[in-house]
């Protein structure tokens, strides 16, 4: 083996290390770029999921494992500037897809830069681990599509558990 073939099979190896690594980091940049802003909308459906309980632990004797209710914040927020936007919906599903209510009886109207509120209580099990939201909302010109996500959380003494699930747009008018 001569030098030269050796440099090649050494620059082919950083080469193809090189294409790797510029290949991982555009696909992530890409994605982040497709979060980026959305378009203008003059309203969607928007599918919230919402884990009123957690299982967690180990499977017991009974088969199951550890169940823990969450209190659950939905909020609902017009990032548009100068805008309002109207929640027209909002039913809440349990896990086999049974609507349990809907939340919004009437329309709501958003403030440009203001938010509602929707709240599962700790003590409310009927939504199970697979509830969820299903919140319509519209605007009377293209607005920027609200950030609607759910804070699930629960405190006492010993633990904490807090996280967060954002909304999906399913539909549009």
């Amino acid at each position: 083996m001569n030098a030269t073939s050796s440099f090649f099979r050494r620059f082919t190896s950083v080469g193809r290390c090189w294409l790797a690594v510029t290949l991982t980091l555009a696909c992530a940049m890409s994605s982040a770029l497709a979060e980026g802003i959305e378009p203008p909308t003059r309203g969607q459906t928007v599918y919230v999921p919402i884990y009123s309980e957690i299982r967690h632990g180990n499977v017991s004797s009974s088969g199951r494992p550890d169940n823990t209710l969450l209190s659950v914040m939905v909020s609902v927020r017009n990032t548009d500037p100068s805008h309002p936007i109207r929640v027209v919906a909002a039913p809440y599903y349990n896990t086999e897809g049974a609507l349990i209510r809907n939340s919004v009886p009437t329309p709501r109207v958003i403030p440009p830069f203001g938010t509602f509120e929707l709240f599962v209580e700790l003590r409310e099990n009927a939504g199970g681990s697979g509830a969820n939201y299903a919140i319509k909302w519209e605007a009377a010109t293209p607005v920027s599509p609200p950030t609607i996500e759910a804070l699930h959380s629960k405190f006492q003494a010993g633990y904490s558990v807090a996280f967060i699930s954002r909304g999906r747009a399913i539909s549009e008018p």
